[in-house]
């Protein structure tokens, strides 16, 4: 009965599917509910419960996983271990040793972007666009705030939730701060990711940078605003002809309102040195949308402290939360006349100020 509730729950968010013959009904302490997709190198991606407490991810690859596979994993646990962000998901059990390693990871109950967008008649409105952009950048920023490369970012790794947008999955991430690590196991083909939302530098398997996952933004920005991909609307050009595409800059981004189309554009570019920084599209965005408003199915990015790490940060996230009162005084009947009555207050207290003080002068 436990199980039938939890499934239930589950679908309403998510597509899930019913655990397979052969697959385990426990994992550690953990029994399992049901599978979400598929990760890469063949692992199993199922959620699983340890009594009472919340629901977990668990992600697991087979007794008979080549080494290569299982220090890929390993490297998987160690990258998003280093990211400490409300907007990632924390590792939060592992066993790397077993026969069939494993890691838990805690379980987002949202809904995938590209699951989101499926049930939709096309794609985001201006303020969801807003929220999405400046949501995934933030989780973007706490990721190379962590000196990791997420290499992966795209609808299907975008989870909205309750209270945020989140950015899940760092199966090829690469961690490319100071500390000393031992060589990667992310190379080749491996680290490809999904090419419709890789960089052209991931397509051409060069070294990366934070600008690589800038460019996946301004991608998934572009395919969310129409529901379309830029560039290959069927998925159906060959891997070369995709990536001389990318080269000559022929990418359709009609569907991106005009507040949005310049940040995704220079997020767009071919060449990684001209790209904007996060911080800097954070600020873009932020200043171009901030009178935007509107209806939305996505939640409003929170700010929470771990947002607050550097002066731009700062003033970025008071700019943010700025606009919102803005927007609700200025588009709003309630709120309008509240702000004339403070004015009307505060008028009010500074003629009694005032008056008092030309009192004791005379």
């Amino acid at each position: 009965m436990d199980e039938t509730i939890d499934l239930a729950g589950l679908a309403g968010t998510r597509h899930v599917d019913l655990l397979e013959d052969g697959d385990p009904r426990q994992i550690g302490p953990y029994r399992l509910l049901c599978r979400l997709p598929r990760g890469g190198q063949g692992a199993d991606v199922l959620v699983g419960q340890a009594g009472s407490d919340p629901l977990v991810v668990i992600k697991r690859l087979p007794e008979a996983a080549p080494e290569l596979a299982r220090r890929r994993l390993a490297t998987e646990v160690a990258n998003a271990s280093r990211v400490k962000s409300s907007r990632v998901a924390r590792i939060v059990d592992q066993d790397l040793t077993a026969e069939a390693p494993y890691y838990v990871q805690e379980y987002v109950a949202g809904t995938p972007l590209d699951e989101f967008l499926a049930q939709r008649s096309g794609g985001l409105n201006d303020e969801e666009l807003r929220r999405i952009a400046i949501g995934l950048l933030r989780a973007l920023r706490d990721v190379h705030a962590a000196g990791v490369v997420h290499r992966d970012v795209k609808p299907g790794n975008i989870i909205i939730a309750g209270s945020d947008v989140w950015l899940v999955d760092f199966g090829i991430s690469r961690y490319i701060g100071p500390e000393t690590v031992p060589g990667t196991a992310t190379t080749g083909i491996a680290a490809l990711g999904t090419k419709l939302f890789a960089s052209p530098e991931q397509l051409q398997g060069a070294v990366l940078t934070e600008a690589s996952d800038v460019f996946s933004w301004g991608m998934v920005i572009a395919f969310a605003a129409g529901a379309v991909h830029p560039v290959d609307p069927d998925d159906e050009l060959p891997d070369s002809d995709y990536f001389l595409a990318l080269r000559a800059g022929r990418l359709s981004l009609a569907a991106v309102p005009h507040n949005l189309l310049d940040s995704v554009t220079q997020a767009l570019r071919f060449d990684p040195a001209r790209r904007p920084t996060v911080a800097q599209l954070a600020r873009q965005v932020e200043a171009r949308t901030r009178w935007l408003g509107g209806a939305s199915q996505i939640p409003d990015p929170r700010t929470n402290l771990g947002d607050l790490r550097s002066v731009d940060a700062v003033v970025e996230a008071g700019r943010y939360q700025l606009s919102r009162l803005e927007r609700a005084v200025a588009d709003t009947r309630s709120g309008y006349a509240a702000a004339l009555a403070l004015a009307v207050l505060a008028g009010l207290v500074a003629g009694l100020v005032l008056a008092v003080l030309f009192h004791v002068v005379v």
